[in-house]
């Protein structure tokens, strides 16, 4: 056993590290939340209310997902406890910005949305894993 355990260790210190792979994570998380940030402008009472909601949540959904998708490539530039931090607080953000989506506009029962709506289950799931892992690095 003790040879399986050395052998599989020396296996992945021989692996390549990318100590920047976090990027393609927060890059099209990134980009998400430009989009449909920016889509919402200009604020529209008609537009919010088209998903029955009142204009204030609107723009509040608006800022928000253009702040992290701001703190999202800030908190990746910054390499130390403060990005770590910046990082954990993105990903919660966008976390709620995307369940808070998938409650106003997608819900359904819970196998539904894993059948159906895989885009923004994963959405959820990186901001979950960066809420979770901060600026976690390979060793």
């Amino acid at each position: 056993m003790a040879n399986v355990t050395d052998f599989i260790d020396r296996a992945t210190r021989s692996l390549p590290r990318a100590a920047h792979a976090d990027w393609f994570l927060r890059l099209p998380l990134v980009l998400v939340l430009l989009q449909y940030g920016l889509d919402k402008f200009p604020l529209s009472a008609d537009a919010a209310a088209g998903f029955g909601l009142p204009l204030a949540l609107w723009a509040l959904a608006a800022i928000g997902e253009l702040s992290m998708a701001a703190l999202l490539v800030a908190s990746g530039v910054l390499r130390n406890r403060a990005g770590d931090v910046l990082t954990r607080l993105a990903g919660a953000g966008t976390a709620l910005i995307i369940m808070g989506v998938l409650i106003v506009a997608y819900w359904a029962p819970p196998l539904d949305l894993l059948l159906f709506n895989q885009f923004h289950i994963l959405l959820l799931s990186a901001g979950l894993y960066l809420a979770f892992s901060g600026q976690r690095r390979p060793a």
